[in-house]
């Protein structure tokens, strides 16, 4: 499955024979820790960077090419089932808001990141001010 430079998501699914919901949710599970346990391993090299900055690093290596087919499989499999529930790594991200709290955080970083430049501004105003009514008393 490595070696070949094609790869068909809706022939494996076809050939798996999915015959329930539960089949394939529990198939989307599976890949879903496969995909995650790849990208893990990909990124051990690259501790800081991110998935976007190692998949263009490393663009042979299995693990990478591994991730991105089961992201393409997962992705036919909820195509194929439109219905299907959400998935167990799904559930726990809500239920530990993992993604809503990383979302809330880069929200108040970006409006400190507001706040200080307009703070910067009003300090830059009063020094200039200061430094106009300076010159005034001198002369």
């Amino acid at each position: 499955m490595i070696s070949t430079s094609r790869f068909s998501a809706e022939y494996l699914l076809d050939c798996l024979d999915i015959s329930s919901e539960h089949e394939a949710l529990e198939l989307a599970d599976r890949i879903e820790a496969s995909m995650y346990t790849w990208r893990q391993k990909a990124c051990s090299n690259y501790p800081k960077s991110s998935w976007e900055t190692v998949k263009e690093k490393m663009e042979g290596d299995k693990n990478v090419v591994l991730a991105e087919r089961a992201e393409i499989l997962l992705f036919s499999l909820k195509q194929r089932f439109p219905e299907l529930a959400q998935t167990t790594l799904d559930t726990s991200k809500i239920q530990y808001n993992k993604d809503v709290g990383q979302a809330i955080l880069e929200s108040y970083s970006r409006v400190l990141e507001g706040l200080a430049y307009n703070i910067v501004g009003w300090i830059e105003d009063v020094l200039f001010v200061e430094k106009s009514m300076t010159n005034q008393q001198e002369c």
